[in-house]
């Protein structure tokens, strides 16, 4: 009976661990502006959003020309100075601006998803308020100057095209089929327990070893470090079904060509994360199985 107990909490450690480990890496890329800089500020994948993010105010661009009035030479003058606006000086800093709006503007956002709940208002289940939206402002406000520069040297043009420095994308992030707006708010919070949730694993794989019979405490190490491997194997593949999700929501959408590198700049920072949780979980099995052979031939010594 006692090594049964030991064995639910065991189960119990092992997925609390895991949920306060991961939302101890989530809190951090939510309420703090560093993370978020390092995932989509630098990196392959990074750089490859930051490449296609000319092309979105290419097209913003595109959609204001009158053909009928200055022709392919206004088309022409546009299309050079979109390739331009990554290297222009100011771009970096508009980038990590914009990652920055981008990361306090959801926090807003389901504040204010949590005061509606607070106040007893429903919210839709098709509700996409919880979802990410990039907001490009700063990087936007770049690209117009450097295409209304390109515009106004075109003979015959009038100036710039007049275009707002705004560029809102959202990025169905998380799926609505994967979470409700609801489902994000209380997910929030409870990545924000994350301390309160590691010292109960802490204490639930005490008691686990301290109700377990002697010789048979390995078994505890053994399931608290096979339930965290597998959390972590767990999670890798809900973020691969997150990463369809959001791929088959964009496609045949100018969003597309964002969501792609977004995906991918986040799954170069998810893994590394997810192959520690899964490390430090067969390393506990790992243990716990050592601790089984040796419980073993202590008995057979016995007898």
């Amino acid at each position: 009976m006692r090594n049964f107990l030991a064995v639910i909490l065991a189960l119990v450690a092992g997925i609390t661990a895991s949920v306060g480990l991961v939302a101890w890496k989530l809190d951090g890329v939510i309420n703090e502006p560093e993370p978020i800089q390092d995932i989509l500020g630098s990196g392959e994948a990074a750089d490859q959003l930051k490449s296609a993010v000319p092309d979105a105010l290419g097209n913003m661009a595109s959609e204001s020309i009158d053909i009928a009035v200055v022709g392919d030479a206004v088309s022409a003058a546009v299309s050079r100075a979109v390739g331009e606006i990554t290297s222009h000086g100011d771009f970096d800093q508009a980038w990590s601006e914009s990652l920055e709006q981008t990361r306090v503007g959801w926090v807003e956002s389901i504040d204010s998803l949590r005061a509606q709940m607070e106040t007893g208002e429903p919210v839709a289940e098709n509700s996409t308020d919880a979802q990410l939206q990039l907001r490009l402002d700063p990087v936007a406000e770049v690209g117009v100057s450097v295409i209304d520069d390109a515009v106004a040297q075109v003979p015959g043009s009038s100036g710039g095209l007049g275009l707002e420095p705004e560029l809102r994308v959202d990025m169905a992030t998380p799926p609505v089929s994967m979470l409700t707006a609801e489902q994000v708010v209380l997910a929030e919070e409870l990545i924000t327990l994350w301390p309160v949730v590691l010292v109960i694993a802490g204490i639930v794989l005490l008691m686990a070893l301290l109700v377990a019979s002697y010789g048979s405490r390995w078994i505890v190490w053994l399931i608290s470090g096979l339930l965290t491997a597998i959390s972590g194997v767990a999670l890798k593949v809900g973020f691969a079904w997150m990463q369809n999700q959001v791929l088959d929501t964009a496609e045949n959408t100018p969003q597309l060509s964002l969501a792609r590198p977004f995906l991918r700049a986040l799954q170069e920072w998810a893994d590394p994360q997810l192959i520690v949780l899964m490390a430090i979980g067969f390393g506990c099995a790992l243990l716990g199985i050592l601790g089984g052979f040796i419980a073993a031939n202590r008995q057979r010594t016995r007898y």
